[in-house]
C-alpha cells in the first residue's frame, strides 16, 4: 500500500465530521428538540456527501484517472471517518454534556410518529419506543455506527459513479 494513499479521505473525513458537529451544535444551542428531530439528522447527509465528493474529486485530480473501484474506497473511508466524529460527539453529548437528551430524543421520536399520518402503526411504534431504555450507551453507539456504514456504503457507490472518469 502506498504511503498516504488515503490522505485525502482522512482530511475530508475530518473536515466533514467537524462540519457535522458544528452544524448539530448550532441546532443544539438554538433548540434541542429541533436538533433531535429527523429533519436535522437527515440533513447532515448533505455534509457527508460534500466531504465524500471533494475527497474523491481531489484524489482523481492527483491520480489523473480513476475507475469506479478505485474511487469507492476513497469515498467510503471519508464517510466512515466523518461518521466516527459524529458518533463520538453524540456519545459525549448524550452521556456527559447533557444527559437529559436521551429522554428528549424519546419524546421527539414519539411526536414524529404521531405526526407521521400512519395512524394504524402509531400505537405499536410508541409502545416500542417506550420499551427502549432512555440512554445512549457505548454499545448502542458502536452498533449504530456499524449499521450506518451500510448507508455510507450506498452513498459511496453513488459518489464513485459520479466522480470516476475511467
Amino acid at each position: 500500500m502506498k504511503e498516504g494513499k488515503f490522505k485525502l479521505s482522512i482530511r475530508y473525513g475530518v473536515l466533514a465530521g467537524i462540519s457535522v458537529i458544528l452544524y448539530m451544535l448550532v441546532f443544539y444551542f438554538y433548540d434541542k428538540k429541533v436538533m433531535l428531530g429527523p429533519s436535522v439528522f437527515w440533513s447532515t447527509t448533505l455534509l457527508y456527501i460534500v466531504g465524500m465528493f471533494f475527497a474523491a474529486r481531489e484524489e482523481r485530480k492527483v491520480r489523473g484517472t480513476m475507475t469506479f473501484r478505485e474511487v469507492l474506497p476513497v469515498a467510503f473511508l471519508t464517510y466512515l471517518i466523518a461518521n466516527l466524529f459524529f458518533f463520538d460527539f453524540l456519545y459525549i453529548l448524550f452521556n456527559f454534556v447533557d444527559p437529559t437528551l436521551p429522554e428528549l430524543q424519546r419524546q421527539v421520536s414519539m411526536e414524529a410518529i404521531q405526526e407521521s399520518g400512519f395512524s394504524e402503526y402509531v400505537e405499536e411504534a410508541i409502545e416500542e419506543i417506550e420499551k427502549l431504555p432512555a440512554e445512549f450507551t457505548l454499545g448502542q453507539a458502536i452498533f449504530d455506527y456499524v449499521r450506518s456504514a451500510i448507508f455510507g456504503f450506498l452513498l459511496s457507490l453513488g459518489i464513485a459513479g459520479v466522480t470516476r472518469n475511467k
